[in-house]
C-alpha cells in the first residue's frame, strides 16, 4: 500500500511540475518580440505585456476552439462552429467609436462570424439588425505582428434596412422615410493604438428623407426660439458671407452633409490625444440646434444628419441659413446675428464692414472662449479672424486686402451695450 500511495504520489508531483513547466513556458511565450503589438494581461496576482498576435492564434487553434464555447466576452456571447469557425452574438450592442465621441452607439443586435484559414488568415461577416434581411458586411483579416490588418466591405444596400438596426438609438427612425442606398469599402488595422483607418469610402445614391416635420419652420417665429431677439427681418449683408466662410465654405455646393469632410474628421480623430474634431455643415448644425442638442456621440451625428437631408428639401438653402443666423448663440448670454451686431459691436448686423463680419463669424468656434482670448490671446484671435476674412468669396481682391490692412490696428468694441 505504501508503495502504491509513493506511486501515486509521484505520478501528481510529476503532473503538477509539468503543469508548472507548461505554464511557465506558455507564460514565456507570451512574451512580446520588439515592435510587436501587445497588451498588459493579468492572471490572478500575475500581471505581463503579452503578445496579441500569440494570444489570437491561441484561440483560434482548433484545440481552444471548444473551450471557448458558451463563455461570454465584453457583451459578445461565444459559439464554437465547428473546429475553424467561432461566432459571437450581442443583443442590443453598445459599441464606442472614440472617433465620433464619448457615447457609444446602441445596435439592437450583431453577429460576427469568424473563419480560420491558417496562416494567420481569417475572413467571415458582420451582421447587424434582427430578422431575415440583416445588414451584412464581409470581411477578411491577415495577422501581423503590428496589428491584425482587416478589409471589409458592404456591397450597396438599401439606407432603410442599413439604419434599421439603430432604430432603438434613434428614434427619428420609427416615422422617417428614408429612400436611396449605400455602400462601404474600408481598410483598416487593429493594434495597440486601437483602431487606425487607412480607407473608408463610403457611397450614398439617391438619398431623400421624408416624415421629421422639418417643413413647419418655413414660417417658425424665431423671436420664440431665441431670446434676447431684436425686432428685424431677413439678416443680410457681410454677415452671411463671412459666416459661411468660417464655418462651412461649401454650404451652396453640398446636400446638406459632406461625405469627404467627415471621411477625413473621422480619420483624424482616430489619433489619441488629440482633441475631437467635427464635419458638421450649417445645415447639420442648424438641426442640432434645433431637434438634437449637443450630446457627442455616433447616435446624434446621425439624428442629426436625417434632419438636415430633410431640411435641404423642405427649407431650400437660404431659408436654412437664414434661420442659422437667426439661432446662433454668439456668448455673453446673446443669441442670433443681428443681437451680436448689436450687442458687440454697436450696430445692425447689415452695417457691418468685412473685418467687422469676419471677426463676429470667428467667435462661433466658441463665443464665448473667444471674446476672452482676445484678452489674453489677442494675436491669435485677430489671426483666426484674419482667416476667415480671407475665405469670405465675394470679396473683391483690392477690398480683402484694404480690410486686412486695416484688422492689423482694429480692435473690437467688446461689450458695447446694444442700441435703442
Amino acid at each position: 500500500m505504501r508503495k502504491l500511495i509513493g506511486f501515486l504520489l509521484g505520478v501528481l508531483l510529476a503532473l503538477a511540475l509539468s503543469a508548472a513547466l507548461l505554464v511557465a513556458l506558455a507564460w514565456h511565450a507570451l512574451a512580446p518580440q520588439p515592435g510587436e503589438w501587445s497588451m498588459a494581461l493579468r492572471i490572478g496576482r500575475f500581471e505581463r505585456e503579452a503578445s496579441v498576435p500569440t494570444l489570437l492564434r491561441w484561440a483560434a487553434h482548433p484545440l481552444a476552439l471548444p473551450w471557448l464555447d458558451g463563455r461570454r466576452l465584453g457583451g459578445w456571447q461565444l459559439k464554437a462552429e465547428g473546429a475553424h469557425r467561432l461566432a459571437a452574438q450581442c443583443a442590443p450592442c453598445r459599441m464606442r467609436l472614440d472617433a465620433l465621441g464619448p457615447e457609444p452607439i446602441v445596435i439592437d443586435e450583431a453577429r460576427l462570424l469568424v473563419d480560420v484559414r491558417g496562416a494567420d488568415r481569417y475572413d467571415g461577416t458582420l451582421r447587424l439588425g434582427r430578422g431575415e434581411r440583416p445588414v451584412t458586411l464581409a470581411w477578411r483579416a491577415e495577422l501581423r505582428r503590428d496589428g491584425l490588418a482587416v478589409k471589409a466591405e458592404l456591397p450597396a444596400t438599401p439606407l432603410a434596412r442599413a439604419l434599421a438596426p439603430f432604430a432603438s438609438a434613434v428614434p427619428e427612425l420609427a416615422g422617417a422615410q428614408v429612400q436611396g442606398s449605400v455602400a462601404l469599402k474600408l481598410d483598416a488595422t487593429l493594434g495597440a493604438g486601437g483602431w487606425h483607418v487607412a480607407t473608408l469610402k463610403p457611397v450614398l445614391a439617391d438619398v431623400a428623407v421624408d416624415g421629421l416635420g422639418t417643413e413647419t419652420l418655413r414660417d417658425v417665429d424665431v423671436a420664440q426660439r431665441c431670446r434676447p431677439q431684436p425686432a428685424g427681418g431677413r439678416i443680410e449683408g457681410w454677415i452671411q458671407n463671412a459666416v459661411i466662410a468660417a464655418e462651412d465654405q461649401r454650404f451652396f455646393e453640398h446636400p446638406g452633409y459632406e461625405l469627404d469632410a467627415w471621411v477625413s474628421v473621422f480619420k483624424a480623430n482616430q489619433r489619441e490625444g488629440e482633441p475631437l474634431q467635427g464635419a458638421s455643415t450649417i445645415t447639420q448644425q442648424l438641426a442640432k440646434l434645433l431637434y438634437t442638442g449637443d450630446e457627442r456621440g455616433a447616435a446624434r451625428k446621425l439624428r442629426e444628419w436625417l434632419y438636415a437631408v430633410e431640411m435641404e428639401r423642405t427649407l431650400g438653402k437660404g431659408r436654412i441659413l437664414q434661420l442659422y443666423l437667426a439661432l446662433l448663440p454668439w456668448g455673453d448670454g446673446v443669441c442670433g446675428a443681428e443681437a451680436a451686431a448689436r450687442h458687440h459691436l454697436g450696430k445692425s448686423a447689415h452695417q457691418l464692414k468685412p473685418r467687422e463680419a469676419a471677426w463676429l463669424a470667428s467667435l462661433l468656434i466658441n463665443p464665448d472662449q473667444q471674446l476672452r482670448r482676445w484678452a489674453a490671446d489677442e494675436a491669435a484671435a485677430r489671426e483666426r479672424t484674419a482667416r476667415v476674412l480671407q475665405g469670405i468669396r465675394r470679396l473683391p481682391r483690392e477690398r480683402r486686402e484694404a480690410e486686412l490692412d486695416a484688422l492689423v490696428s482694429w480692435r473690437p468694441p467688446i461689450g458695447r451695450s446694444p442700441t435703442r
